[in-house]
């Protein structure tokens, strides 16, 4: 017999669930006859192997847990529409559903890319082509190009680490989508195509190696003991559907909040979320706390509530500042959340390559994680700058929309609230001084340069000068010519030098790497010379690859010298070995989406060797393409790894 999760649904039951945090966690289902079920709670985040979209919006229509005696649990109440590209820094809580005790052997998701009354547009894919998004067309996997539907697919947990849910205690769980392992792309006559074939590993164990976003309702606060509150998941964009489980938002004296546009800090800003009315949207990013009990802990770094997070009045756009000419602004990549009640997530969503928003004196601008920068107006908006705001569609006296000379609608934050984010950019550093870096930008904001228009900044995208003053820049000393990475703010428009406040800077040996190598179509059945615990060496002087195999550092989009080695120039074949750190914990995945068998999960490189062993024994299986995450060592030509994707053919 099937189960939802068991908690209650919305509204004020909701309410109730929460307050409870669980007490009904053992039930009497009168459907079933008079056994009692004991519930646990799975906390289920999500996570993202990055590719090179700028946009892979799709609609999850269906999770289900099976459990090992082969009761099916469905922990997902109604599709959800999530666009996994912004899931590439920022991990998102889909939620802590009530789910029946025991011990869980695999996962199965349903993927819909076609339009539905949740997402009428359907899947909303785009590439970056020389600095532009450019809409590709999902397919299936027949070869026929017919146009992509729904794709159910499903994992095996590792058979030593399966999903064991007990009463009482939180037990977490992430699904991992790799963008790169998923993507086939076929740029034919009629545009660019991807075939469908969405890769996804599960984790009981999983590494939590950026910071997570926890979304849902306000629900109550304790402000006199504890300095948390409590909100109703309710995950991705979704602003009317059905909470997925209770979730407690630890708070402490640095947390910094966002309320209606206001930035408080510490006490003062849990004293407005306890104002808040019931049922609010609110956001916190941070990372999990203690998970000892029914009801899941997060710790907040900062948290944003109300028309900061959602405004029912208007609608939300994020994207990157390309250029601003006085009150007039361009959005590159920008994702625009419409309001529209008549859909169950109350929003319907789109994408513009190109968006112009115009601002204006009255609009309210605020600096995320910076409560020290107050009276802040819309100077600090500037080329480069990530942006998150409420805006609305200009009309003209018909109501109709007005478009831009690229026949696209255009938008208004003259009355609105314009949040500067966190701005992640990639350079190559040239020199380095007490308190800055000056560097050649290779991307901002997700951007290239030769995307953006510099115009009036006063910055030089060749020589970028970053203040880091405060900022720890170790990693960065005698390496001068090498790739680092950067976060902070974008100066105020027309105030460079310098051109950027950094938070962050890091050297790109000390991020993450990804190798992909991408077999030709008919795959190989020798994708390793040898393959054993101490090792994959990777058959690239053997190979025939549809593209040149590639480690890369940084955005996958570009592709030159400085992040991006070659694996065909290479004197030697590449060695994957596995990351034995002790705060990582191996993600080893084999097998085909659409194949009967599925995916398979490991966390030993051992047993995960062993199986593909017993795949490449000579039956004739076949390897389609091989996704490794981590540290790359270009000395020793050695690929450290705590992630391994390995697509089989169906």
């Amino acid at each position: 017999m099937p189960f939802s999760s068991g908690r209650a649904i919305s509204g004020a039951l909701s309410v109730l669930r929460a307050a409870f945090v669980g007490a009904a966690a053992i039930l009497a289902l009168s459907s079933c006859g008079n056994d009692n079920f004991t519930y646990g709670t799975p906390l289920i985040t999500f996570s993202v192997t990055p590719g090179p979209f700028t946009s892979y919006l799709v609609e999850i229509d269906q999770i289900l847990l099976t459990r090992n005696d082969n009761t099916p649990v469905y922990p997902l109440l109604q599709p959800q529409v999530v666009d996994f590209v912004k899931l590439g820094e920022l991990g998102e809580v889909f939620g802590a559903p009530a789910i029946l005790e025991g011990t869980y052997t695999s996962a199965s998701i349903t993927v819909n890319y076609a339009g539905t009354v949740y997402q009428p547009a359907g899947a909303l894919l785009y590439m970056n082509v020389n600095g532009h998004s450019v809409a590709a067309t999902p397919v299936d996997t027949t070869g026929t190009g017919a146009a992509a539907t729904s794709v159910t697919y499903t994992v095996k947990f590792d058979p030593n680490h399966p999903l064991v849910i007990k009463h009482g205690v939180s037990t977490p769980l992430d699904f991992n989508f790799d963008l790169s392992a998923a993507t086939v792309v076929n740029d034919t006559a009629a545009g660019l195509q991807v075939v469908t074939r969405p890769f996804l590993s599960a984790s009981t164990v999983p590494n939590y190696t950026q910071q997570l976003r926890a979304r849902g309702v306000y629900v109550t606060t304790d402000t006199q003991n504890n300095n948390n509150f409590t909100m109703n998941a309710r995950s991705f964009f979704d602003t009317q559907g059905s909470p997925s489980g209770a979730i407690e938002i630890q708070t402490n004296d640095s947390t910094v909040y966002n309320i209606n546009g206001t930035i408080y800090q510490g006490t003062a800003g849990l004293a407005q979320v306890n104002k808040l009315q019931i049922n609010t949207i609110v956001e916190a990013y941070g990372t999990l706390g203690d998970l000892n009990n029914i009801k899941p802990n997060f710790v907040a770094t900062q948290v944003f509530a109300g028309v900061s997070v959602e405004n029912v009045l208007t609608d939300r756009i994020t994207g990157t500042v390309s250029s601003r000419s006085g009150n007039t602004l361009h959005i590159t990549g920008a994702e625009v959340e419409a309001r529209n009640f008549s859909v169950a997530t109350g929003v319907t969503l789109s994408f513009q390559d190109d968006l112009t928003m115009t601002i204006g004196p009255d609009t309210l601008v605020n600096v995320d994680g910076h409560p020290e920068l107050t009276n802040v107006t819309t100077d600090y908006i500037s080329v480069g700058q990530q942006v998150d705001i409420e805006a609305l569609a200009v009309t003209d006296s018909s109501n109709n929309p007005v478009l831009d000379a690229n026949g696209l609608p255009t938008w208004t934050a003259a009355s609105g609230l314009v949040r500067l984010t966190p701005t992640t950019g990639w350079g190559v550093l040239s020199a380095a001084a007490s308190g800055g870096l000056t560097s050649q930008l290779l991307s901002l904001g997700g951007a290239i340069p030769t995307s953006l228009s510099f115009t009036g900044t006063n910055s030089n995208p060749n020589a970028y000068a970053i203040s880091t003053s405060g900022v720890d820049t170790s990693s960065l000393t005698n390496s001068t010519g090498n790739l680092f990475r950067f976060t902070g703010l974008i100066t105020p428009f027309g105030m460079a030098p310098p051109d950027f406040i950094a938070d962050s800077a890091t050297d790109a040996s000390g991020t993450d790497q990804v190798m992909t190598v991408e077999w030709v179509s008919a795959g190989t059945v020798t994708p390793f010379v040898t393959k054993d615990a101490n090792g994959l060496v990777v058959n690239i002087a053997g190979g025939a690859f549809a593209r040149n195999p590639l480690v890369q550092s940084g955005p996958l989009y570009i592709n030159n010298s400085h992040n991006t080695i070659d694996l065909t120039t290479l004197p030697s074949n590449v060695t994957i070995v596995p990351n034995t750190s002790p705060t990582l914990t191996g993600q080893f995945t084999i097998g085909n989406p659409t194949s009967t068998t599925g995916l398979a999960v490991f966390h030993s490189f051992g047993d995960f060797v062993n199986d593909i062993n017993t795949v490449l024994n000579g039956s004739g299986n076949v390897f389609l393409k091989l996704v490794a995450v981590g540290r790359y060592n270009a000395t020793s030509n050695v690929f450290t790894a705590y992630r391994i994707d390995a697509v089989q053919a169906p």
